[in-house]
């Protein structure tokens, strides 16, 4: 007979890769931000420093890039990914998750870029 322990719910972790689903296109929007802030002269905003970053790591940032990859975005369990990372660079940075308690969600964490993510729906 083949049975999950009880150890490994799946509900949990399918609403941890909604809600993580969700963030690509808000990074795919910060994308967009980020390059006609650089093209209007504003390169102090975040969006526009991402992008700035990425492309002084070798990856240049191109709209229609970002909205393949964000289009593209499908994290596996056990294996999440960073949104933003893929978005911006194409690379896969794995997330780190912190539990959560009564007061506030779990969040996923990236090591590379800094980002975090709630881990809850809405």
């Amino acid at each position: 007979m083949n049975t999950l322990p009880n150890d490994l719910d799946p509900l949990p972790n399918e609403l941890r890769l909604a809600a993580l689903m969700r963030q690509a296109p808000l990074e795919f929007a910060r994308v967009v931000y980020g390059l006609n802030d650089r093209a209007s002269g504003r390169a102090d905003t975040m969006a526009a420093e991402d992008v700035a970053r990425s492309e002084r790591h070798g990856m240049p940032v191109t709209r229609e890039r970002a909205e393949q990859r964000a289009r593209a975005y499908l994290p596996v369990g056990g294996h999440e990914h960073c949104p933003r990372c893929w978005v911006f660079n194409g690379v896969k940075s794995l997330l780190v998750f912190k539990e959560g308690d009564e007061e506030r969600p779990e969040v996923a964490a990236c090591k590379v870029c800094g980002a975090e993510y709630a881990c809850t729906v809405d």
